[in-house]
């Protein structure tokens, strides 16, 4: 994974994220509480970088991808489908990383299985919005076995950024309404 491509293309996304909803509306508060989220991660991720830590940047940068696909998703937000810059098997991180990359990695992992068992979906069963709510967890389950996978190879800056999309896509989901809270709220950004 090129860091500094994914930098890129988030940014370039984002600068192209208009809000597809009228103002006022439930869809536009929604849009643009995860258009500013997105923006906030991606400026920590820019921080990170330049402070040369580039473990936080992955995981801000992966992170902000993962609310802004979620978006696109739900339908509020039309730039999306940064997923494809997730694992483009480029260069790793130096080795001088290597134990801060674990330790991130493993403690994400946990947090990503945590968050998807402390939360269910909050529509009724049988309308469009329970279905939605169910390809969200499909997709974190998904992002979560992806990354458990890479950490197994030791690929893990691959590993990193799935559990961070994973994670971006549930928190999305939980500001529209899609997932409610069912255990531990420490896990998700409220």
């Amino acid at each position: 994974m090129e860091i500094h491509t994914f930098h890129l293309e988030l940014a370039t996304a984002l600068e192209h994220s208009d809000i597809h909803a009228s103002t006022g509306t439930l869809s536009a508060l929604a849009g643009g509480e995860i258009r500013t989220m997105a923006l906030c991660y991606l400026e920590d991720g820019r921080y990170c970088m330049d402070r040369d830590d580039p473990v936080n940047a992955l995981a801000s940068f992966a992170y902000a991808a993962g609310w802004l696909d979620a978006g696109c998703y739900i339908g509020i937000i039309p730039a999306g489908h940064l997923c494809r810059y997730l694992l483009t098997g480029g260069p790793s991180l130096p080795d001088r990383f290597h134990h801060q990359l674990l330790e991130k990695t493993t403690r994400y992992q946990r947090i990503l299985d945590s968050a998807i068992t402390s939360s269910v979906p909050a529509p009724e069963n049988g309308i469009h919005w329970y279905d939605g709510a169910e390809r969200v967890f499909a997709i974190a389950t998904a992002y979560l076995a992806g990354g458990g996978m890479f950490l197994r190879e030791c690929r893990l800056e691959d590993s990193l950024a799935c559990f961070s999309y994973g994670h971006g896509w549930l928190d999305a989901a939980l500001r529209v309404g899609l997932v409610r809270i069912t255990g531990n709220r420490d896990l998700f950004a409220i």
